[in-house]
């Protein structure tokens, strides 16, 4: 619990929301997809549900994702 928190608090203080949420989708996506609400994705994050959503949208818009209710599909995500 403790190594978790630190992580945390390091992602959050020096990386920016947009690689964390690339590196999240990235880990607990499996067979190219992700079922999860944006609300859920923002609680783990540490962030709120609204930036999640923006930036998700954002990732739809550039073609790296296909949003649909509770499921994000992976299309065209790297690592960054």
């Amino acid at each position: 619990m403790f190594v978790e928190v630190m992580e945390l608090i390091t992602e959050v203080a020096f990386k920016r929301m947009d690689e964390r949420l690339i590196d999240y989708l990235i880990e607990k996506g499996e067979d190219g997809k992700l079922f999860a609400t944006h609300q859920v994705i923002a609680n783990e994050l540490g962030t709120a549900r609204e930036v999640v959503s923006r930036l998700l949208k954002d990732f739809e818009r550039r073609g790296l994702i296909i949003l649909s209710r509770n499921c994000i599909q992976l299309t065209n995500l790297k690592l960054s």
